[in-house]
C-alpha cells in the first residue's frame, strides 16, 4: 500500500471554497487548518485516524470519517444536479 498520506481519496471531494481533496494528505492538511478546541473533539479523532492508518482498509475507514466530518460542517460543495439525479 502507498503510505497513508499518499493514499488517494476517490471520488475526490470538492469543497465549497474551491479546494479539492484528492488524498489523505489533502484531508490531513484541511483538518490541521481548523483550530482545535479545548479537549478532544471529532476533528482530533478524524485527524488521528488519518495519520495512523497503516492498511488500505484503515485508510478507507479514515477517509469515510473525514467525509462525515466535512459533511457535518457543510464544507462540501453540493453535487451537480446531473449527478444527484442518477
Amino acid at each position: 500500500m502507498a503510505s497513508p498520506p499518499k493514499f488517494p481519496i476517490s471520488p475526490e471531494l470538492r469543497l465549497r471554497d474551491g479546494r479539492i481533496i484528492r488524498s489523505i494528505a489533502d484531508a490531513i492538511g484541511l483538518l490541521r487548518e481548523h483550530e482545535a478546541r479545548p479537549g478532544v473533539d471529532v476533528r482530533d479523532e478524524v485527524l488521528h485516524r488519518l495519520e495512523r492508518a497503516r492498511t488500505e482498509v484503515e485508510a478507507q475507514d479514515a477517509a469515510k470519517a473525514f467525509f462525515a466530518w466535512a459533511k457535518e460542517l457543510d464544507l462540501l460543495r453540493p453535487a451537480p444536479e446531473s449527478v444527484r439525479q442518477r
